[in-house]
């Protein structure tokens, strides 16, 4: 649960609030699920909706979010009165509560999104630079909060080290509100640096945010070229230093202390940055990753209108060339062995195309030539542009090239899904895009180094030649009114 209480008249009225994370409806009692989101970013979002839903308050008791607490339950734990700013903990400095001035919604609450949720003292700390008032800190006697599991039934990713971050930017943060006497005018940074899809998702999610929280974006400077293309409207920040490896050699924890060394001092010094990078499980909710992104950037998405699924793409284009032969552009290749597309799939795919009369392109498969396809290379964002221009359809994996081409050249795409699901990283059906898995019982599985269940190295959730070929050739009909 995500609880709160509003109090008005120094507690002589209380209205307590219980709401869950949405599993799709976004009716009034659910808060947007965002993989992206730390813990803190739920504080803010749900002092705004207490401020809504309470106008008169005076003071706001918040629950941690990272624990399953209801109003009824924080309301006994306060009602011999603690006098507001406040922390409640368990025994062992765990935060349980937080009771916060509403003028710290009103004028201040990017600054919570700096608090650890996991540190009692930290925060109390932080709070008391933010507020410029004495935080009271009171520990609950006999409860104690377990250690934090590395995941959750809930959909929580944090662990001890994962915690350890959270303190050391809220520690960092502190840092600054006591040392430079202009914090407030330090801009806050997304930590979000890898991979190149991100990116695309972080751009477009920028481009849409009416509450902007963040003005900067620190990210690997390998992805100069995507970030020069993709329209992004935060300042980047270059990291240098090689994005993090997907064969888990090297753990988000000690990439993250790799960043803060090669960000340098001054960089740190100068910039509110808050850890981005996933805080919840991306395929718990049913939400695309450019709204998990909107909302982390400080977008309350309370309507179903609001969110993308929903709404016409950004972005439009298709192919100038005529459309007599038909030209398809694949990338099938993932970064694992489990992400690409079967090899006797795409096989059968590229032979009965090219028998079609359909020129088939795939990058970096030379291996497919046999087959009637052509192997190009488009290992560079403007090769790639450049390579899709002359395509009237691409077909691509859940990977960069996909979510580059639907979200940013905006050309008539279909994704391909296997381990994770069109849902989160596909585009919204519509006449330039759609998605194509077999919906299999074991989906999305989310794995990364082979099949969970049988230990094969391909993904038996992809979808079938024939249905891949019906959906090219249906594509080609409505964008450029093909006729097989």
């Amino acid at each position: 649960m995500l609880t709160g209480l509003a109090l008005a008249s120094s507690g002589a009225r209380t209205a307590g609030f219980d709401f869950s994370f949405s599993k799709g409806a976004l009716a009034p009692n659910e808060i947007f699920d965002s993989a992206t989101s730390p813990p803190a970013r739920y504080l803010v979002e749900l002092g705004r909706r207490l401020v809504k839903a309470a106008p008169a308050a005076d003071v706001l008791v918040i629950a941690n979010p990272l624990l399953p607490l209801k109003a009824q339950q924080i309301a006994d734990w306060i009602k011999d009165g603690i006098p507001c700013p406040a922390i409640l903990s368990d025994e062992k400095d765990f935060p349980l509560l937080y009771i916060l001035p509403r003028r710290l919604f009103e004028d201040s609450e990017r600054f919570l999104l700096l608090l650890s949720t996991v540190d009692a003292g930290i925060d109390a700390r932080l709070l008391e630079g933010v507020l410029g008032d004495k935080v009271t800190w009171r520990r609950l006697p006999q409860i104690r909060i377990g250690s934090y599991p590395v995941s959750t039934a809930t959909g929580w990713f944090q662990g001890s080290d994962r915690q350890k971050v959270l303190k050391v930017l809220a520690a960092n943060a502190i840092k600054i509100i006591e040392g430079n006497p202009h914090w407030r005018d330090v801009p806050f940074a997304v930590y979000h640096p890898y991979h190149a899809g991100s990116i695309v998702f972080f751009a477009a999610a920028s481009r849409d945010v009416s509450t902007p929280l963040f003005q900067r974006h620190i990210i690997c400077s390998t992805y100069k070229d995507i970030v020069a293309v993709s329209d992004s409207r935060l300042e980047p920040i270059w990291l240098k230093l090689p994005w993090l490896p997907r064969d888990a050699s090297v753990g988000e924890p000690q990439y993250f202390g790799a960043a803060l060394d090669r960000l340098g001092e001054d960089v740190v010094a100068s910039n509110f940055i808050v850890f981005m990078r996933y805080s919840r499980n991306t395929g718990y909710g049913p939400f695309h990753l450019i709204d998990h992104d909107r909302f982390s950037l400080g977008e309350s998405l309370d309507r179903p209108e609001k969110i993308r699924q929903v709404q016409a793409p950004l972005v439009s284009a298709k192919c100038k060339l005529a459309a007599q032969p038909l030209k398809v552009l694949f990338h099938i290749t993932g970064g694992l062995p489990i992400k690409n597309y079967p090899l006797d799939y795409a096989k059968v795919a590229c032979r009965s195309l090219a028998g079609m009369g359909i020129e088939v392109s795939v990058i970096g498969r030379p291996d497919l030539e046999p087959y009637g396809a052509r192997s190009i290379e488009a290992d560079e964002t403007d090769l790639l542009s450049e390579a899709v221009s002359r395509h009237h359809i691409f077909v691509g994996l859940d990977s960069f090239p996909h979510h580059f081409v639907r979200n940013v050249m905006g050309w008539p795409t279909i994704g391909l899904f296997g381990t994770t699901t069109a849902t989160n990283f596909g585009g919204g059906w519509n006449a330039h895009y759609r998605s194509l898995d077999v919906s299999l019982p074991c989906h999305p599985c989310g794995g990364e180094r082979d099949c969970p269940v049988f230990g094969r190295k391909e993904c038996s959730n992809y979808a079938k030649p024939q249905e891949l070929i019906a959906a090219i050739v249906e594509m080609a009909q409505q964008v450029y009114g093909f006729t097989a």
